[in-house]
């Protein structure tokens, strides 16, 4: 046996890790453009967030003026029904 053969590279996959390069450090003018655009998307989510929750308001106090609006008609003609369950929105 010839000593400088135990020691050759094997084709198989390395036994280190492999990481992704870092990205180059920005620019302080560009981390402040960045941060800028976060806190205005994040006013916009908020003023989303705020909508909707009003939107969910509405509607449900819409579906309960609806339903009452029908219990008093069914009233005045004289209908019975079996009451319906709430929509699924809570």
């Amino acid at each position: 046996m010839e000593p400088g053969h135990d020691n050759a590279p094997t084709s198989g996959p390395s036994q280190r890790a492999v990481f992704p390069p870092s990205p180059r450090p920005r620019a302080p003018e560009h981390e402040l453009r960045d941060r800028a655009k976060a806190a205005k998307l994040r006013a916009k989510a908020a003023r989303a967030r705020v909508k909707a929750n009003r939107l969910q308001d509405r509607s449900r106090y819409l579906f309960q003026k609806a339903t009452t609006m029908e219990r008093r008609a069914d009233e005045l003609d004289g209908i019975v029904r079996t009451p319906v369950p709430e929509s699924i929105n809570p």
